[in-house]
């Protein structure tokens, strides 16, 4: 029989999937825009940035003309926000001071992501050009990474209504 704290997603050693799924969504929206608008004022192209998340599985081949790889790119970068979003909820049901300061919490997971994607993604995938600094474009995009995790966090951290309905009755 379950016991009244085996409904706290908080206490299951799974996070809640659908909060997952909903907040990487939500993170990997913002991100989108970002860096589609990114990709439009540097190249002229919505499908650069895309492109470039496809080259890591295909190479040079992820410029070709087709639209496939752009598919593809678009469907590891939700893959990438979803797994930011596991983390955050992971942390954010495991780690008191991520609990009590979530705001002051998602600003440092939001510059631990650009450190992870500009010191350790990127630099993998494209050695010769990062790390590197490009003074307003790189601030641009740590606020880029901030926002996201903002609102990781926000969709991420609120409690879906039927578990604030069993806290209610508790």
């Amino acid at each position: 029989m379950s016991s009244p704290d085996s409904l706290d997603p908080s206490r299951s050693p799974i996070p809640n999937i659908a909060l997952v799924l909903r907040a990487g969504a939500a993170g990997g929206v913002v991100d989108l825009v970002y860096a589609t608008g990114r990709g439009l004022a540097d190249s002229g192209s919505v499908t650069t940035p895309w492109r470039g998340v496809a080259s890591g599985w295909l190479g040079g081949k992820a410029y070709d003309g087709n639209l496939s790889p752009v598919v593809l790119g678009l469907l590891t970068h939700f893959a990438i926000a979803m797994v930011m979003a596991a983390v955050w909820v992971w942390g954010l049901n495991r780690l008191e001071p991520v609990q009590r300061r979530r705001t002051a919490a998602a600003v440092v997971y939001g510059l631990g992501l650009y450190v992870v994607m500009y010191l350790v993604v990127l630099p993998l995938r494209w050695p010769a050009y990062f790390p590197t600094w490009d003074g307003v474009r790189s601030a641009l995009d740590i606020l880029a990474h901030v926002a996201v995790a903002l609102v990781i966090a926000w969709v991420g951290g609120r409690p879906r209504a039927p578990e604030v309905a069993l806290r209610l009755i508790k």
